[in-house]
């Protein structure tokens, strides 16, 4: 028996709204005087068409069009057609994001795009296929173990860009998959960030911060040094460790967010933090401030849990290390140990935080049930918070 109409219907728009990951491949390739020609005259052309387009004050791809590509296809046969079309959107998509109130311009050897015409990827052979000034050419990759998941997932987009100083290509390939089906949301983890613990978590897991703190502590005295110097050896040095410590910072995260998605539960639990930098607490802690990646250890977390099917909600952080985990009254906080003054409960204050925030995104939960039972969780996963950050007490790490 066939499909009724609005079953049919309703079957269809659900394919279509079907929800896709995305994720960068980073590759590095050899380098190819071909390609460095061909960035820096996509990048050219590109500016032309970037000022007849802010000359006629607009944006819009199919007017652009009309204005650019004859001309450009004429002026320059090199290009080939669907390379003048990345340019053309690329240079859109620029003025857009400045709103038309400036002229932007590309350096000359900033990434260009390429879409899906003028490019092929063989990943399992090591070898993609790209489209320059002077025709087709096969270079050889070499994939990164951490990429290799990703060998079969759909390539969607690319950019490429030159390197000046290290003279090295860079090849940044768009990937996607069908998000899987989400884990039904019975289990609640709370995760509390700090600087004195990096992530808390409210099953009794610490992951502490005395090792990153000292390592980034020492690369910051070696930068101050090497600035103070200023001798051509020290700049030479300190451009040799350029990254190093973002790499660090990033690969720490990484652990971390691979560990907190591994634990057995379905939904992750965060803190909707907004940080400031305030004068009266001293630039020592505000430096401090600064190197906590706590953003990017949520974004790690947030694509890990995506691909595993498990959900990530956001919490107000207010008062969840002062607040207690077992009665929910307010208690007080003297460093790293919370009390309640109501019923004598104590424990570790950045442990008492996360076992709250757990709290909170269980309540989250049941609220986005009970009053948009068939709606998507995005709409109760980012509430209103009663405060934009933490309260001062707060520093000792929740």
């Amino acid at each position: 028996m066939g499909m009724n109409r609005p079953t049919f219907l309703r079957s269809l728009c659900l394919n279509s709204l079907a929800v896709v990951m995305q994720r960068t491949v980073k590759l590095t390739l050899p380098s190819d005087e071909v390609l460095v020609k061909t960035i820096k005259f996509y990048n050219e052309v590109c500016n032309e068409v970037l000022k007849v387009a802010f000359e006629a004050r607009t944006h819009s791809k199919s007017r652009v069009h009309r204005l650019t590509y004859r001309g450009i296809r004429q002026k320059y046969p090199s290009l080939q057609s669907s390379m003048v079309q990345c340019l053309r959107d690329q240079a859109c998509d620029m003025l857009k994001r400045e709103k038309l109130e400036r002229l932007p311009q590309k350096k000359p050897y900033s990434s260009i795009r390429y879409n899906q015409r003028i490019f092929k990827p063989y990943l399992q052979k090591g070898i993609v296929s790209l489209s320059t000034i002077e025709g087709r050419v096969k270079i050889a990759v070499s994939i990164p173990r951490c990429y290799e998941q990703y060998i079969d997932w759909q390539v969607k987009s690319a950019t490429l860009s030159y390197d000046v100083r290290l003279q090295k290509l860079r090849l940044h390939l768009v990937v996607k998959k069908e998000t899987p089906q989400k884990l039904e949301r019975n289990s609640v983890l709370g995760v509390d960030s700090g600087i004195l613990n990096r992530a808390v978590l409210s099953n009794n897991v610490f992951f502490a911060s005395n090792h990153i703190r000292a390592v980034k502590g020492s690369y910051q005295f070696l930068r101050q040094t090497l600035q103070a110097l200023g001798t051509r050896s020290a700049k030479r040095l300190l451009r040799k460790r350029s990254g190093r410590e973002k790499r660090f910072q990033a690969d720490v995260n990484h652990r971390i967010a691979k560990l907190v998605v591994a634990q057995p539960f379905n939904v992750i639990a965060l803190e909707k933090l907004e940080v400031k930098k305030v004068k009266k607490n001293g630039k020592r802690f505000n430096r401090k401030l600064g190197n906590w990646a706590w953003r990017q250890l949520q974004r790690h977390v947030e694509y890990k849990a995506e691909a595993l099917g498990k959900t990530v909600v956001y919490v107000n952080p207010a008062y969840t290390s002062k607040t207690c985990s077992r009665c929910g009254q307010i208690g007080t906080r003297k460093g790293l140990v919370f009390k309640c003054k109501h019923c004598g409960f104590q424990l570790n204050a950045d442990l008492n935080a996360a076992r709250n925030i757990a709290l909170r995104g269980k309540l989250l939960l049941e609220q986005a049930s009970v009053n948009e039972p068939n709606a998507p969780l995005q709409h109760a996963s980012q509430p209103k918070a009663e405060a934009t950050c933490k309260p001062p007490l707060s520093r000792g790490g929740s």
